[in-house]
């Protein structure tokens, strides 16, 4: 099985996404279950500043894979007849991929701005 452009731009989505969150959600879910951060926390700090450079990555990835995978055939109309094939198992990994990795985006978007709000509750 070999790594097609897909399941590669829908796995950079995904750690694009984790990196740009690791200076937010990370530190927040460790101190949720208990785990003491010592000196780690700051580390995870000192990629704020890159945040948005990992998030624009992600959502470049990931738009590219959502074109590559369902917006190409309807974009150059190819016939039904190419489509009929059944889906590889390849395929369904890198939709997964895919879906997964605008979740972890969004979430790695909105999250530093719901959390004062989740916090006054």
């Amino acid at each position: 099985m070999t790594l097609n452009k897909e399941t590669f731009t829908g796995a950079l989505g995904t750690i694009a996404a984790l990196l740009g969150a690791s200076c937010c959600i990370a530190p927040t879910l460790f101190v949720i279950f208990g785990v003491s951060l010592g000196s780690f926390g700051g580390t995870l700090s000192t990629l704020e500043p890159y945040r948005w450079y990992f998030l624009a990555v992600g959502y470049i990835a990931v738009g590219y894979s959502i074109y590559s995978l369902y917006l190409k055939n309807w974009v150059f109309k190819k016939s039904a007849i190419e489509c009929a094939c059944e889906e590889g198992t390849l395929n369904k990994i890198s939709k997964v991929l895919t879906w997964i990795s605008l979740v972890l985006l969004i979430v790695a978007t909105v999250y530093p701005y719901i959390l004062p709000i989740i916090l006054e509750v």
